[in-house]
């Protein structure tokens, strides 16, 4: 019964933790060089399209707070590794010291181990659910085509958002606010 129960506490891979593995690994914070993910940022940038100084400044400032994230992601998963150790060798010398006292078998402090490690997990868990979350807002902050299209120009822009910031409570404007605003904006009504 205890090698059956044994072997059923072995869990598989966690599908939304292999998700998480291979974001991180596609977008170059996570793999086998700490430092790598420069070919990642490049092709992200790549795919991005255009060309121009103003582009390569983007793209460069893509790059850089990549590899902050990067950097930020491998400090926090050394330290956690860490203090798992560290918390794991402190709890099993406090069950050799009880084993003075009571029997422990070899299963118990096993046991209390794959605990520790679960609860490690967890918390990487939740840095790679973070740093994913930061990279895809870094993403779209620096490399969604969408933020980039402008339908009016700036003039017009504005005087739209004025007017629905001063009127939030109830921002549809009526036929004759539409026409005012459409020749204020040099816009259409039906583009208002």
């Amino acid at each position: 019964v205890l090698s059956i129960r044994g072997a059923q506490e072995e869990e598989p891979t966690d599908p939304q933790l292999m998700r998480l593995d291979n974001m991180l690994l596609a977008e170059g914070v996570a793999g086998p060089e700490k430092g790598g993910g420069s070919a990642a940022a490049a092709a992200a940038a790549a795919a991005s399209g255009g060309a121009g100084s103003d582009n390569s400044v983007e793209h460069s400032d893509y790059r850089a707070k990549l590899s902050q994230i990067r950097q930020i992601y491998h400090t926090e998963l050394e330290k956690y590794e860490q203090a798992c150790n560290e918390f794991t060798t402190h709890v099993m010398n406090l069950l050799r010291e009880q084993s003075r006292t009571r029997p422990i078998s070899p299963k118990e402090i096993e046991r209390m181990v794959s605990i520790i490690h679960r609860k490690f997990s967890s918390i990487q868990m939740q840095l790679k659910q973070s740093t994913c979350e930061a990279v895809m807002i870094l993403r779209s902050r620096f490399l969604d085509a969408r933020r980039k299209r402008r339908n009016f120009n700036k003039q017009a822009t504005e005087i739209l958002n004025e007017y629905f910031y001063s009127h939030l409570s109830n921002p549809y404007p009526s036929e004759e606010a539409k026409e005012e605003l459409a020749k204020k904006c040099g816009i259409t009504v039906s583009q208002v």
